[in-house]
């Protein structure tokens, strides 16, 4: 079962379990698709700009200009509390206000095995534990008539005025409800950008911390505008009256996002395989997403269990976070060395004195972008604080000591010298020929369309010999070509010949991918070829077309068209030279395999990986392990019941096919 999540930034990898960023389209006070909050976040943000320059005596646009910012505002947002604003911040005095079901901590494992024996044979939900504050919404028949923090889990603050400037809080349910939906507000790593850099212009003291400024936001008692930084995510539902008829924690999450709330990454796991998987994604997500995430939350799914198991004075017995021990450690930055990736972003590392941590070396550590380096300060001389997490990518954690100076960014390219450009949060390289631009769309296409065994390290030796230019070219190469590389001889050159030609009929989701449009990965490709599932049409799309699809904001549907255009050239030389996309996914596609689990046990004619993948894209999920879910073991010997994977097959009752019946069936259905 799939349904959507809100606010995934980031791509996760391909996973039959992720949930896409949908938001429903219908205008609730505050409407709640992911483009009309970026929307209303940069109206807000110009109009609160204009009302101080205003009162200061030094206004910038004329009363009209002004008012029709208003008008687009009032429009989207009737009852923002910007509307209102007026001279300065009026004082807010905060109240205690007490919990009606305590808002209660969760019980902590960093053990796997505690938390698989702690799981058992139940289907759970996995969420993301975001690093932000706590959140009740009070609403009573259908409005929002409180906000509280979490306080000591039986009293919060009152802090209602401070949180209608959240875009995420929907002040208005289409149901009149009598309910209390719990969440976490946080700042994600772009809004604590921008943010800081309005709280040093207004001559506040600059934040250290996303959570830090979150906490410190909800317990002042003015500038509670700068909340419209912040985002919220709804993780749980509390209906006392049963007005809501929900069996499942999945249930209560679609329910959620259905009124336009944000959730949490949620995705159903029935069984240790997927539990395993997603906290691979999660612990991926920690080093490279925008929002802040210190590990994953488990929910048993049934909501007739939660009942009987419970509560103890500490946590509900039902919910299970799941973190990984951080180890931490002081080192100096040694010097601070900048590189450019393909699309051009100039991003820094920092070269450490090094230091021992979870077992591992750790000499080099992200430092993100630009903004990152100029809010932190960030200099060689510097004593800083990084963790690693188990085996996550250590990081950044803060300044433990700042030398004398100020940081220096570069101005320009570290590939090509040309100067660089900074968009408010990164640098970057607008030079289409910067030499690492170019090796970075190659090696791009490379891994996109399995061109296997033409690393990183030929393709650079191809660059360097003018082999090659652009991606077309690797359609021209040939085994005299590859003989001219170092450690080349004539198998491996004949082989990766035959890997290129065999790139050139792909799949038409692979050929976006090679293309490397910025913010697209293979869920959103997938999502929106739903919709244009042809090449022709995606090539014809305007960026209001895109931007009708869930989950695709008016700035992501902008830069689809903009990447369009500008690829254009590249695409027709790649039709032209015989790369032949095929559309797979249009929207009378049949899928053979349709939500059903499928395992396989030993050797079939092709490689496990192949028929791995064509289950997927016919629907159906691989799986490693028999079980009560799964519905067909795939076997080529049907007369061999040795395998522990057969037998217990056997004993559940579980259909065998033979890889001929699978090919027959998908054939068949194909309709």
């Amino acid at each position: 079962m799939l349904f959507s999540l809100g606010s995934t930034t980031v791509g996760f990898m391909e996973c039959s379990y992720l949930l896409k960023d949908v938001i429903k389209t219908e205008e609730r006070g505050i409407l709640t698709k992911p483009e009309k909050r970026d929307q209303i976040m940069s109206l807000a943000t110009e109009l609160m700009r204009h009302k101080r320059l205003y009162y200061r005596g030094t206004p910038e646009i004329s009363d009209d200009a002004y008012d029709s910012l208003e008008m687009k505002l009032k429009k989207l947002s009737p009852n923002h509390p910007v509307l209102s604003f007026v001279g300065t911040d009026s004082p807010i005095t905060t109240k205690k206000v007490s919990h009606g079901k305590a808002m209660l901590s969760l019980q902590k494992t960093y053990d796997l095995h505690d938390l698989r024996a702690w799981i058992g044979q139940h289907a759970v939900v996995g969420t993301w534990k975001i690093d932000g504050n706590s959140l009740s919404l009070v609403y009573q028949q259908g409005k929002m008539v409180l906000a509280k923090t979490r306080g000591d889990g039986k009293f919060g603050e009152d802090v209602t005025d401070k949180i209608r400037w959240v875009a995420d809080i929907i002040p208005t349910l289409p149901d009149k409800l009598d309910i209390e939906i719990r969440g976490e507000l946080y700042c994600s790593a772009e809004n604590f950008h921008l943010l800081a850099k309005e709280m040093t212009d207004l001559g506040m003291e600059k934040p250290t911390h996303p959570r830090n400024i979150v906490s410190g936001m909800l317990g002042r008692k003015n500038d509670y505008h700068l909340a419209r930084y912040f985002n919220f995510q709804a993780f749980e539902l509390i209906d006392e009256t049963d007005s809501l008829v929900l069996e499942s924690e999945m249930m209560c999450f679609r329910w959620l996002q259905d009124q336009g709330f944000r959730i949490p990454g949620v995705q159903l796991l029935i069984n240790q395989e997927a539990t395993s998987i997603y906290l691979n994604q999660v612990r991926h997500l920690m080093t490279t997403g925008d929002i802040g995430i210190d590990g994953a939350v488990f929910s048993i799914n049934d909501r007739k269990l939660h009942q009987k198991l419970g509560y103890t004075a500490h946590h509900p017995r039902y919910k299970m976070v799941f973190k990984w021990q951080g180890e931490t450690a002081i080192s100096t930055i040694e010097n601070i060395e900048w590189s450019t990736s393909r699309l051009g972003i100039v991003t820094p590392v920092a070269v450490i004195k090094p230091v021992f941590l979870s077992g591992a070396k750790i000499k080099n550590i992200t430092l993100h972008n630009a903004q990152h380096i100029i809010n932190f300060n960030l200099k060689p001389g510097d004593q800083i604080e990084i963790v690693r997490s188990g085996e996550v990518i250590p990081k950044f954690l803060r300044v433990e000591k700042s030398s004398s100076g100020k940081h220096q960014l570069p101005t320009a390219c570290p590939s090509c010298q040309n100067t660089l450009h900074f968009d408010g949060i990164r640098l970057k390289c607008l030079n289409d020929h910067c030499p690492a631009i170019i090796t970075g769309e190659i090696l791009n296409w490379i891994k996109a369309v399995e061109i296997d065994d033409l690393s990183e390290k030929r393709l650079q030796h191809l660059l360097d010999r003018k082999l090659i230019a652009n991606i077309p070219d690797l359609y021209r190469l040939t085994e005299s070509d590859f003989l001219k590389l170092p450690l080349t001889k004539e198998k491996m050159a004949r082989k990766l010949v035959s890997a290129i030609a065999k790139s050139r009929n792909l799949p038409l989701v692979h050929f976006l991918n090679g293309l490397g449009f910025e913010g697209m990965g293979t869920t959103s490709w997938l999502a929106l070829l739903k919709a244009f599932p042809t090449l022709t049409e995606l090539r014809k799309c305007s960026a209001e077309e895109i931007g009708k699809q869930n989950g695709f904001a008016e700035k992501t549907a902008e830069q689809i068209v903009k990447d369009f255009k500008k690829k254009a050239s590249l695409i027709d030389h790649l039709l032209q030279i015989g790369v032949t996309p095929f559309s797979e996914n249009g929207p009378s596609s049949t899928k053979t395999l349709e939500d059903k689990n499928i395992v396989i046990t030993g050797k079939l004619s092709q490689p496990r990986k192949k028929i791995e993948e064509l289950i997927r894209h016919e629907g159906g999920k691989p799986m490693s392990a028999i079980s009560t879910h799964t519905d067909i073991l795939v076997a080529n010997d049907l007369q061999t019941h040795s395998t522990k994977k057969w037998q217990k097959a056997i004993s559940l009752g579980i259909k065998i096919w033979n890889e001929q019946e699978l090919m027959t069936f998908i054939q068949e259905n194909k309709g």
